[in-house]
């Protein structure tokens, strides 16, 4: 029901929106596909199961961000810009310019509810919108709200050069507790029910832990040390796998959570994902991505200047 919902939507939004002549090469639907996002020279590259470019879209404006809204839809936003723009996947036109106001530093959707949040830097809030781009709630947090995560009736908010995470209820964006973490804290993720926390370090001094969090309350549970800069996580096949940035090295855990397999893989890495049971890797800096699957890089992609950001879409595995 669902489903029907939001395609029913996407598509009086199309209409609303057909005097914009913003197109780009379409994707086809139900097709598998990573994304990456690249952000030196504004791009998409989206890329088959098998690693092959199905489409690369060149952004004309300075987008440093973006996410998948549905099955058929994607969010692009820029940190300068005022505007975001929402793309219909299989027809690559435009459905809709959304105001925001500028320094958005992250975007998310919510699958339950079908609505999505931008976080601005500029003025520390988190706004919630409906998926016809209509502004429902927006809440002050703290300095430079980022990184996000939405479980249960929770949306997690990262304040990136704050000393606090907040807790708020995913519909209301009411603020219902926060959690003590450090400055600079960055990348969340949901390991058998603990909330993980990793980030950068503030100062000259890197981080080297993710946190262990529960997620309740916000105690701590425990500290993983994966040096260095530990900013983003993935599962597949029943690991879960870290990345840190400072040393370019992806590490597995088990299920005790301890490192069972690590290699230094990429230049500059900032983002990992999970696709066809493979983890992927972007290299920054070699524009490569990785496809690691039992302990060995299957193939490399190619893809634009500055890939910062995958996105994935797949059906049930």
């Amino acid at each position: 029901m669902k489903k029907i919902t939001l395609v029913g939507l996407l598509c009086c939004v199309c209409i609303l929106a057909a005097c914009d002549h913003t197109s780009y090469e379409k994707i086809t639907k139900n097709e598998d596909f990573i994304a990456s996002v690249n952000i030196l020279q504004p791009s998409i590259d989206f890329i088959n199961t098998a690693g092959n470019v199905l489409a690369s879209w060149s952004l004309e404006e300075p987008y440093t961000g973006a996410t998948l809204i549905g099955d058929d839809a994607i969010l692009l936003y820029g940190n300068q810009m005022e505007h975001a723009d929402l793309v219909r996947l299989s027809s690559g036109k435009q459905l809709m310019k959304i105001d925001v106001k500028r320094g958005a530093t992250n975007a998310y959707y919510n699958k339950e509810t079908t609505d999505f949040y931008i976080t601005n830097g500029d003025n520390n809030t988190v706004t919630s919108y409906q998926i016809d781009g209509q502004e429902k709630q927006q809440v002050v947090l703290g300095n430079y709200p980022m990184a996000m995560y939405v479980k249960d009736t929770h949306l997690f908010v990262i304040n990136f050069k704050d000393n606090y995470m907040s807790v708020l209820n995913s519909a209301s964006l009411k603020e219902e507790k926060t959690y003590a973490i450090p400055k600079s804290s960055h990348g969340i993720d949901f390991v058998d029910g603990e909330l993980w926390i990793g980030g950068h370090g503030a100062g000259e001094k890197p981080n080297s832990q993710v946190r262990r969090m529960n997620s309740k309350t916000g105690k701590i549970e425990g500290m993983l040390d994966l040096p260095m800069m530990p900013i983003a996580f993935a599962s597949t096949n029943g690991s879960e796998f870290v990345l840190s940035h400072g040393e370019n090295m992806l590490y597995e855990l088990n299920d005790a959570h301890e490192i069972i397999w690590q290699k230094e893989i990429g230049s500059n890495p900032f983002t990992i994902a999970a696709f066809q049971q493979h983890i992927v890797l972007a290299g920054y800096d070699d524009r490569t991505l990785y496809w690691i699957k039992n302990h060995k890089i299957i193939r490399k992609t190619k893809v634009g200047k500055g890939p910062f950001n995958l996105l994935v879409r797949e059906g049930e595995q």
